[in-house]
């Protein structure tokens, strides 16, 4: 059995709450398509489940995806603590993300950090800008350094015989090129979703199956009828993280519920 899941976005007592339902048993597998940080109020957290989850059971029944949200995250970590921090590229401009500013009430940032550290951002200055994001970006490193440099070997896709497991989507143009032509961004941040039929299934989160569905009430897996499967329930708005299975014996799709907290 396969099971597969997506769009945590810091919510980790619902992550939890499902990893009950999934049976990691004989050949059983797990995917995790991305994005287990911002919006919700446990993110490190969600990270930590993960990261002990996979390190438990091994990185061939724990698959664990990157999302767009771990690139912007690593984006940020790099502009103001790479080895290119604070100094100009090839077109003379000076790396940069706004990563930590968009982060509401700093909630992800949080989660990242021990308590004194929180106290000692509290007292910084938030007009310093660069030096604002750089004392923030090296809190990060030294309380949650493992879990950065597992993020970064994350890889953007998985695949079995039958199907693609990827956060966003793939260049599907590119037919079976599609590993060696597929952009980095497109494997995050592909949009909008891609619809009808593929040599293989692809499954994927990113965009919330009510858009999809075109109807406000529905977070569950959203099937095109074709060669597209869709997991992304707006947990943060919703409370629901679809759990996709696919039984390899029968080759049957279903779907399990969140269990309501």
């Amino acid at each position: 059995m396969l099971y597969a899941m997506s769009d945590i976005h810091g919510c980790a007592d619902i992550l939890q709450s499902n990893l009950a339902q999934v049976d990691l048993a004989g050949d059983n597998r797990l995917i995790l398509l991305g994005d287990y940080i911002d919006y919700g109020p446990k993110s490190g957290q969600a990270l930590r489940c993960i990261y002990d989850l996979q390190k438990r059971h091994g990185a061939d029944k724990v698959i664990v995806l990157r999302g767009n949200h771990e690139e912007m995250l690593l984006e940020w970590l790099d502009a103001y603590t790479g080895p290119g921090a604070g100094q100009p590229d090839e077109y003379g401009l000076i790396p940069w993300s706004d990563w930590l500013r968009t982060d509401r009430d700093y909630q992800t940032f949080r989660t990242l950090i021990a308590e004194d550290q929180w106290n000692d951002f509290c007292a910084l200055d938030a007009s310093a800008g660069d030096k604002w994001n750089q004392v923030a970006a090296r809190m990060v490193l030294e309380k949650s350094g493992d879990l950065i440099a597992w993020l970064r070997l994350l890889p953007y896709y998985y695949e079995t015989n039958r199907q693609i497991f990827v956060h966003a989507g793939i260049d599907e143009e590119l037919g079976d090129w599609w590993r060696q032509g597929t952009e980095p961004y497109v494997f995050t941040g592909k949009y909008p979703a891609t619809t009808g039929s593929f040599y293989k299934d692809v499954i994927a989160g990113h965009v919330g199956t009510s858009v999809l569905a075109k109807d406000p009430d529905f977070h569950g897996v959203w099937h095109d009828g074709r060669s597209h499967w869709y997991i992304d329930g707006t947990v943060n708005a919703s409370g629901i993280i679809p759990i996709l299975t696919y039984d390899e014996k029968t080759e049957k799709y279903g779907e399990l519920r969140t269990i309501d907290l």
